[in-house]
């Protein structure tokens, strides 16, 4: 029986050492978005109303909120650099407007990530119910094992292959 023991011990922890490993799937690692992933998902704007119209407006002495709102109405949407900023600002444009296009520019990033992060989660959350799947379908699926519902434990009093436990 001395003899047996460290080929038991060894077995043991072979068998664990391959529960240790990483699954199949994939290497443990996080995915990033990349900055070219980044500019693929989110094209260059085509503004309808282009930035020498806004220039125009202001220099017109149009309303900064009239401005505002023919930039709504229109559907424009603006990826313009500090220095192209500081350019339009020079040119008559007003804070306010910049601001505004500021605002709904950082609005629009904010959620195509947003949707390009919940695309993640629903394949994740695809994916894993694949797997469940599998798992369910497989021919070592034991339901009745503990550790599939929240109220088989070890020391439940009936065993489902071997009736009650007695005492």
């Amino acid at each position: 029986m001395l003899k047996l023991r460290p080929v038991l011990i060894s077995a043991l922890l072979l068998s664990l050492l391959g529960c240790a490993s990483v699954p199949a799937g994939g290497n443990g690692a996080i995915a990033r978005i990349s900055p070219e992933d980044l500019a693929r998902i989110l094209p260059k704007p085509e503004p309808k109303l282009p930035p020498a119209e806004l220039v125009r407006l202001s220099r017109e002495g149009t309303a900064a909120k009239d401005i505002i709102a023919r930039i709504k109405q229109s559907g424009s949407t603006y990826a313009f650099s500090a220095s192209q900023l500081i350019e339009l600002h020079d040119q008559g444009v007003s804070a306010e407007v910049l601001d505004y296009i500021q605002s709904a520019r950082e609005q629009e990033l904010r959620a195509s990530l947003a949707e390009e992060i919940n695309q993640r989660e629903q394949r994740h959350a695809e994916e894993l119910q694949r797997e469940q799947e599998q798992l369910r379908n497989s021919y070592f699926y034991d339901p009745w094992w503990p550790g599939y519902y929240p109220g088989w434990r070890f020391g439940y009093p009936f065993y489902p292959y071997g009736g009650f436990r007695h005492p």
